[in-house]
């Protein structure tokens, strides 16, 4: 097993792939489907109320997760549920814009694709060498965001410029495609006597996951908004604030994006091995932090535009594979509860994105534009960043931010017996 766990190892980046059919899939809830939308004369407070209610869904993560520990192996789970997340975005790129379903259909692909997120991130940290982890933290943030570029590149024109059906079908297909790298991953799942004994045992497991300390500072420093930059995910309606033209936003936003992101996340892998993730994080949110604020000293011209929108990406992008390799540290291999904590800590990243998105409003109402919306992302996600400090330089410090010990994937019998967490 150890040979075969080396071997395979080497190959770890390409495994980072299979969340390229979670960012692909997720591209389709929050750009395409909302452009088809738009594009049929649909008000936008109600595209707005259809995505919010998706991203909603998907926070429902924290609870179904525990689920993917149960019943059937890691990799069964991803496949089964990737399979279903194809078939929910081909629905709901072929459900016309009147459907009542519609908007039933988005949530349940969005919490689909996020389950599929949390399975394929919990088999990867329970199967994985602890060496790997900074590597595929790295790139499963790129598969994610390189999925999630091409969708929102190439989806919508797929839709709307081949026959009807084929070109919603073909995204569909498009969504499995990453799953083939799946064979990859190594096999470490419990036998079924461990996986039913686990079933039984879910709340009380569950509820010993949660209160663990190392579980518990990693929460603390995700729910805080220290480096959310929730501010992406409003750029695409600033343009006019900066008196940029509507290509410069559209390929601000889309090209751009994506290609900073993916320079930015190997710029992160490099860091990290200088530096733990810890750190990086806190980092990056301080600085990107202060260059949120430093972008208030400049004119609302396109360039700055162009700037705020490729720099807030890029330290976006850094933040999310500093986050990955955190929760991957923190997941003991061979853990039975794997994909409950990735789910876990992973939604609770998301958390901040939520209620930053309404305090970065509320600047811009306050101050009448971008500079409100600035400043409040600024100050707040500064203020995070400097309560977290000096915690988090102690915990790396002491070491009480990653699992102390690497343990090789556990057969039938020590499964069964680990399935009850050490208190």
């Amino acid at each position: 097993m150890s040979k075969q766990l080396g071997s395979r190892a080497q190959r770890v980046w390409l495994m980072g792939f299979a969340n390229s059919t979670y960012g692909f899939g997720y591209a389709a809830v929050l750009v395409t489907a909302p452009q088809l939308l738009a594009s049929h004369g649909v008000a936008e407070p109600v595209i707005a109320g259809m995505t919010t209610l998706a991203l909603s869904a998907s926070l429902l993560v924290f609870a179904v997760a525990p689920v993917l520990d149960t019943m059937i192996s890691r990799r069964a789970w991803s496949v089964g549920l990737g399979l279903v997340g194809a078939t929910l975005t081909t629905l709901v790129l072929l459900l016309p814009a009147t459907s009542h379903f519609l908007a039933a259909a988005l949530a349940a692909d969005a919490l689909v694709l996020s389950l599929y997120n949390s399975a394929v991130g919990g088999w990867l940290g329970a199967a994985l060498p602890k060496s790997s982890d900074e590597t595929i933290g790295t790139w499963f943030t790129i598969g994610n965001s390189s999925g999630f570029g091409l969708g929102a590149l190439t989806q919508y024109w797929l839709v709307t410029h081949t026959p009807a059906g084929f070109g919603a079908a073909s995204v569909g297909v498009a969504t499995l495609i990453p799953l083939a790298v799946l064979p990859l991953v190594p096999a470490t799942d419990a036998g079924r006597k461990a996986v039913h004994e686990s079933f039984r045992n879910l709340a009380r497991d569950v509820v010993q996951l949660v209160s663990q300390p190392l579980v518990l500072r990693v929460l603390l420093m995700f729910i805080l908004p220290c480096a959310a930059f929730t501010l992406t995910n409003a750029f695409g309606g600033m343009g006019p604030d900066f008196h940029a033209a509507d290509n410069l936003v559209s390929v601000a936003n889309g090209i751009g994006a994506v290609v900073i992101g993916l320079f930015a996340s190997i710029l992160a892998r490099l860091v990290l091995k200088r530096v733990s993730a810890p750190f990086l994080y806190l980092a990056i949110g301080s600085l990107g932090a202060a260059f949120t604020l430093g972008l208030l000293a400049l004119p609302h011209s396109p360039a700055t535009y162009l700037l705020a929108v490729l720099g807030e990406n890029a330290a976006q992008s850094i933040a999310q594979v500093s986050q990955n390799a955190i929760i991957f540290r923190s997941i003991r291999q061979g853990s039975p509860l794997a994909s409950s904590q990735f789910g876990l800590l992973s939604t609770a990243y998301v958390v901040p994105y939520a209620y930053m998105q309404g305090l970065d409003g509320f600047g811009y109402k306050l101050a009448g534009g971008v500079t409100g919306s600035f400043t409040m992302d600024g100050l707040v996600s500064l203020a995070a960043c400097a309560l977290l400090f000096w915690p988090v330089l102690r915990w790396i410090a002491t070491g009480r931010l990653e699992v102390t010990s690497e343990k090789t994937a556990p057969d039938e019998n020590s499964a069964l017996r680990a399935v009850t967490l050490p208190t």
